[in-house]
């Protein structure tokens, strides 16, 4: 009876969530919410990525249907404030929220198939097809609770450094014995990372390429902390030139960074299906020149 009672609660919650984001998903890209200031009481436009908004929707609505199939509820409110911080490029916010969330890679395992989530494990895979050396120095850029390395520990490979701005998740993974040493900060274009320049043979990011995250004007942070000759990859959603502002020149400073001779592929770009639900995405594989 206690247990049909919450599953009730959880539905008529996880229901108000979804006709709120139907809403919004309702509104044109350009739409904006009203942010007001409790001391001042001035209104600020807030940007919202209604694509993302749009995503929320469809995790919803598998959560939705497992539960009235008999399956198991979920941490899904913390995956939609996640997405909610994300959608608005709060970055303060959802930093925040990852402090405090030092059960989210427990949570995104469970979850994982809700959400048909496949970042982590295809980025591995195309990196194995390169055939690195097991100790060879690896840094998870983004690296959240250990996703990545999470992977690539039952592969063997156990030199591997974190890199990410919650210390949260970074304490998550240390935990778990995931990292030799970990760094917290954000990769930015303005400032660089507490990291000598020259330093990893090889840099992961999976899905960190991301606003409120990895901006691409960042890329040559990653290039000065890589070795020469050293591999890049990352992998990042489809429709990555309308996350914001700064994801509209990705492709020209991707291509620029080519052109003067920075880095180059080792293979050519690759578009997966179904990333995200149906969603796709693309995965690089560079090295430093």
């Amino acid at each position: 009876m206690a247990t049909t009672v919450i599953r009730s609660r959880t539905l008529a919650l996880t229901r108000q969530l979804l006709e709120s984001t139907r809403v919004a998903g309702s509104a044109s890209s350009t739409s904006s919410v009203r942010n007001s200031s409790s001391a001042k009481n001035v209104e600020s436009d807030i940007e919202v990525n209604i694509p993302m908004i749009r995503k929320m929707e469809r995790i919803c609505r598998n959560y939705i249907d497992q539960l009235e199939n008999g399956g198991k509820q979920y941490n899904i409110q913390n995956f939609m404030m996640m997405y909610i911080f994300g959608s608005t490029t709060n970055t303060s916010y959802r930093t925040k929220l990852f402090d405090h969330w030092p059960t989210y890679l427990e949570d995104f395992n469970a979850c994982k198939e809700i959400m048909g989530y496949r970042y982590p494990e295809t980025l591995v895979e195309e990196f194995l097809t390169l055939g690195v050396d097991k100790q060879t120095k690896i840094l998870d850029v983004a690296c959240g609770p250990g996703n990545v390395a999470y992977i690539m520990k039952d592969l063997g490979f156990t030199n591997i450094d974190g890199l990410d701005p919650s210390q949260g998740l970074l304490d998550a993974a240390m935990a778990k014995k995931l990292y030799q040493k970990t760094f917290c900060c954000y990769v930015s274009p303005d400032e660089k990372t507490p990291i000598e320049d020259n330093t990893y043979d090889v840099l992961l990011c999976s899905a960190g390429m991301f606003p409120g995250s990895i901006v691409p004007q960042a890329f040559t942070e990653l290039l000065r902390i890589t070795k020469p000759g050293g591999i890049i990859s990352w992998n990042i959603a489809d429709g990555y030139e309308g996350f914001n502002e700064f994801f509209k020149t990705y492709d020209v400073i991707y291509k620029q960074l080519i052109a003067e001779k920075k880095w180059e592929e080792i293979k050519p770009v690759k578009k997966l299906d179904n990333m995200l639900f149906e969603d796709a995405g693309y995965t690089y594989v560079m090295r430093k020149l």
